[in-house]
């Protein structure tokens, strides 16, 4: 159905129709492609009259281009054998289309497979994805594979100022980080631009994706010109909107109903120490049964039991915002964090850790399970015996004060000024470090700007992971020298 949209909307089959060749470079079992078929004996025409013959595509799992090769077969009598090939698209030999029409598989970086990963890890740098290979360990690692098979696609496999259309995770237009580099839209020498973008929404068009997702519309050898035209699925209405990058080309697109309307028009970027980047909360890398508590009594100016039995130096337990204490503004601990680290975020040595008998104890119990925490990060920690270290920690964690909002999951931006010794929770939600309150309460009044929300919102990440993260906010601040 959804094949067939595409084709209609774009007037795909009419190009097909006039000589046009098309190749879906990741084609599964073949479903786009049939569409053109589908929707050409639907317009009245007969399967001989249709030109099947320069229909192409390309599916590296065998099961899927055998099951491709059966359909068209028996549905059709068509042989496809020399137009569907089973490779990897990343190994095909380039080859020129007046067409693409595809759906890329969507899988972070990180997610696939080892062995493969480190076969693919050299073409996110060849075609421009990422700096280095080094950054796909770090945050990079989020980059999506559509990102690379879209283009490859349009470089090796799409004539010059000719058109593709791929269904795509909208996580490549919409997310900071990681995606930023798509957004160049060139490769070499290379451009393209997106044209059009349909936004699915919330309608399920994929069964089980979890992602927000889209089709959009790409020109090779063209420039993004912007506003672009951008269309939303509303109750099974598509409403038109117009979207753009604000602070910069890579920028995520911003979504707005008319150009009078389009996000911060007039606003000034917030000026900021470096050392009040907005972070995220500390990262337990897995253990938060480990490093997280529900229950504090002090004992001593000293010592504290959490979670009943179990003692700790209380200087090593700080309180821990949960989703509650923005709700209702009320700074009563309802939970709690061991940070093992020094008030520089170093984690603490082996040798500082047998100052503190109670604190080694009560972490040794829980050392296989930190051991076996995985990650980059986390490794370099492990294989220097610093098992107990967290992620996210640094000087910034101890500063006086912090302003602190919820990064994930909300649609409002409302953040709270609270004392230092509160600490973030992971991704959840992210802070800005302040040595002085008066600095913080300046600051706290400007992100309360009503722009800001307005701009977050039009990023159409609002429940999502992706809310408030400290990409989109070091966006709206300039850096002081």
């Amino acid at each position: 159905h959804w094949g067939e949209f595409a084709i209609s909307e774009f007037g795909i089959f009419k190009k097909w129709m006039n000589g046009a060749t098309i190749f879906d470079p990741t084609m599964g079992c073949g479903h786009l492609l049939e569409a053109l078929i589908t929707f050409g004996l639907k317009e009245g025409y007969s399967i001989n009259e249709l030109p099947t013959l320069t229909l192409f595509g390309n599916e590296l799992n065998t099961h899927y281009h055998k099951e491709a090769l059966h359909r068209f077969r028996e549905k059709y009598e068509i042989d496809m054998s020399c137009n569907f090939w089973n490779q990897d698209i990343l190994d095909l030999k380039p080859c020129k289309f007046d067409i693409l029409f595809g759906n890329p598989p969507w899988q972070n970086f990180a997610n696939l497979p080892i062995g493969y990963k480190e076969k693919i890890k050299p073409l996110f740098s060849k075609y421009h994805l990422v700096g280095n290979a080094r950054d796909l360990l770090l945050g990079f690692s989020r980059i999506d594979i559509a990102a690379l098979i879209i283009q490859v696609s349009i470089k090796d496999f799409l004539s010059a100022r000719s058109e593709a259309y791929f269904f795509m995770p909208l996580s490549l237009l919409l997310n900071d980080g990681a995606n930023e580099q798509f957004r160049t839209y060139s490769i070499d020498q290379i451009t393209y631009a997106p044209q059009k973008i349909y936004d699915f929404n919330k309608e399920e068009v994929f069964s089980k994706a979890s992602t927000r997702y889209g089709l959009v519309h790409f020109k090779r050898d063209a420039k993004p010109t912007y506003p672009l035209d951008y269309m939303i699925l509303d109750q099974k209405i598509w409403k038109k909107y117009l979207a753009s990058p604000i602070q910069n080309n890579t920028s995520p697109l911003s979504i707005y109903e008319d150009s009078s309307q389009k996000p911060l028009a007039g606003f000034k970027s917030i000026e900021l120490a470096k050392t009040s980047t907005p972070r995220q909360g500390i990262n337990t890398c897995g253990a938060n049964n480990v490093f997280f508590f529900t229950r504090y009594k002090k004992v001593s100016n000293s010592i504290c039991l959490v979670n009943e039995n179990i003692e700790l130096p209380s200087k090593f337990v700080f309180p821990l915002l949960k989703s509650s204490n923005f709700k209702t503004k009320n700074l009563t601990p309802a939970a709690w964090v061991l940070i093992p680290h020094n008030p520089d975020g170093r984690p603490l040595s082996p040798e500082e850790m047998e100052l503190f008998p109670a604190l080694r104890n009560y972490l040794n119990t829980h050392r296989r399970k930190l051991m076996g925490r995985k990650g980059t990060l986390i490794g370099s920690w492990l294989k220097k015996g610093r098992w107990w270290a967290l992620l996210g920690v640094g000087p910034y964690n101890y500063a006086a004060h912090k302003i602190v909002w919820e990064a994930y999951g909300r649609n409002n931006f409302d953040p709270i000024l609270v004392e230092g010794f509160w600490q973030a929770n992971q991704s959840l939600q992210a802070f800005m470090p302040f040595q002085t309150l008066s600095e913080a309460v300046m600051i706290l009044e400007k992100l309360k700007n009503p722009a800001i929300q307005k701009y977050l919102l039009s990023l159409k990440m609002e429940g999502t992971m992706n809310w408030a993260q400290p990409g989109k906010i070091k966006k709206l601040i300039a850096f002081k020298q």
